[in-house]
């Protein structure tokens, strides 16, 4: 989308939302400024197989095996199909989505971990909600709560989770709108979570804001995962965290990025109240 059309948009936003213009203009901005600043992080990248297997190794529930699974399959040649009927008029290009072995990691995770609940920040089209609703529905069991506030576009709120199959929307439930609303509020009606996945606004402020509220609702041995790491070191402060059993970093498929994993210590959360006081920036979930 051409600046001015996007210009447009933000104005058609404003007349119809100001409450959404506000939101929009305030992640455009943070957006910029974070790419202003440099902020140099090395992560230590496992190749996915030695990474899983540390998951694994901690979880002790077969995760290597669930990748094999007809079902993982099968929802995964949905999303191609899906991917191949993209209308002309969609308002947001593809590479928004998810890469394709985030979407196979958040299935057999799913299907080792059998959560009850997940919640996941970034939609898009769906792709790597598609993947989780599969695994809970193998499951017969959880539920996934999503938050996302669609690209800019006209039309756009018609193709959020638009890659997901009708029969699995039964245990999906979406909230429009920002993290730095919604997630807390959300967090909040769901009490503890198993499950947590970021693949919104990739700024350090956001991902390390995301991460602090959803590693307080996170049980003993629930599971966190990040698309797109590598810009900055939100998650590399999160996986020095005392009650982060194992942690690691690969480097994903179809772009170049890294994927993050941790894990939270079975043992308890004695310092997850410590994480939101460290850092001077710990009340961004504060609502406007």
């Amino acid at each position: 989308m051409s600046q001015l059309m996007k210009s447009i948009e933000l104005l058609r936003v404003l007349i119809k939302n100001p409450r959404e213009f506000q939101d929009r203009v305030f992640t455009i901005v943070e957006a910029r400024r974070d790419a202003l600043q440099t902020r140099q992080v090395t992560y230590n990248v496992r190749d996915p197989d030695r990474g899983l297997t540390l998951i694994e190794s901690i979880l002790g529930s077969g995760l290597g095996a669930r990748f094999h699974e007809r079902p993982l399959l099968e929802i995964a040649e949905h999303v191609r199909e899906r991917s191949g009927q993209m209308p002309p008029e969609a308002p947001f290009g593809l590479f928004h989505n998810g890469d394709a072995l985030l979407g196979r990691v958040c299935y057999a995770v799913v299907r080792a971990l059998r959560p009850s609940v997940v919640v996941e920040t970034g939609v898009c089209h769906g792709v790597t909600s598609a993947f989780l609703l599969k695994a809970l529905e193998m499951n017969k069991a959880g539920v996934l709560h999503s938050v996302d506030l669609p690209p800019l576009g006209k039309h756009g709120d018609r193709y959020v989770g638009w890659m997901i199959p009708e029969e699995l929307r039964s245990r999906w439930t979406l909230r429009r709108g920002t993290t730095r609303r919604l997630l807390r509020p959300l967090l909040a009606d769901v009490g503890h979570i198993d499950l947590f996945i970021h693949d919104s606004l990739h700024t350090y402020r956001n991902m390390r804001a995301e991460f602090a509220a959803a590693w307080v609702a996170l049980r003993p041995g629930g599971m966190l995962i990040s698309d797109d790491i590598e810009g900055n070191c939100a998650f590399q402060e999160l996986a020095e965290r005392p009650d982060v059993s194992v942690s690691a970093v690969v480097k994903q498929e179809d772009k170049d990025s890294l994927l993050g994993i941790a894990v939270k210590t079975s043992g308890g959360s004695a310092e997850t109240g410590n994480y939101l006081k460290t850092r001077s920036n710990a009340h961004d979930y504060k609502q406007p």
